[in-house]
């Protein structure tokens, strides 16, 4: 798929695939994998969209399910650095590459595979992506420094 079948916001939706996001969202305390099922249509739907990715690695980690949390991250993370025309891999991104929304949802699902992999026990991993973190946000926009705060302290 070209860079020209995305819509150039990264927050639309198409109108079935949000339909199925705020279902699933509604549904998830009470049917956890119905709630599944109609995130993974939607996602089927709109397989560029990063609202979608953002919505799974919440349910996957409010559900407990780190590693499909960090998964589905990772996956959103990689879309985002697709359509922000950045490396697919993280460690050779520079600050300067960074800018617009897309550059900022990858750095915000970067600090979320940080965060996850402490969950996970993957300590030395989260600290690495923090590291690179702290030279791609010196002002700590995105917050970070929390997710760092949780890794001293482990």
């Amino acid at each position: 798929m070209n860079k020209m079948a995305h819509p150039a916001d990264i927050d639309s939706l198409p109108a079935e695939a949000h339909t199925l996001l705020l279902r699933g969202m509604a549904q998830y305390r009470g049917d956890p994998a119905g709630a599944e099922l109609l995130f993974g249509i939607a996602r089927s739907q709109a397989p560029a969209s990063l609202p979608l990715y953002r919505a799974l690695v919440k349910f996957y980690n409010r559900e407990c399910q780190f590693d499909a949390a960090y998964d589905m991250a990772a996956l959103g993370m990689r879309e985002a650095a697709r359509l922000g025309d950045l490396p697919p891999d993280w460690r050779d991104w520079t600050l300067d590459m960074l800018n617009g929304k897309t550059a900022s949802f990858a750095l915000l699902t970067l600090k979320a595979m940080a965060f996850l992999e402490l969950r996970r026990g993957n300590t030395d991993a989260s600290v690495e992506i923090l590291d690179q973190l702290r030279q791609l946000d010196p002002s700590d926009g995105i917050g970070s420094s929390v997710v760092a705060a949780l890794a001293a302290g482990i």
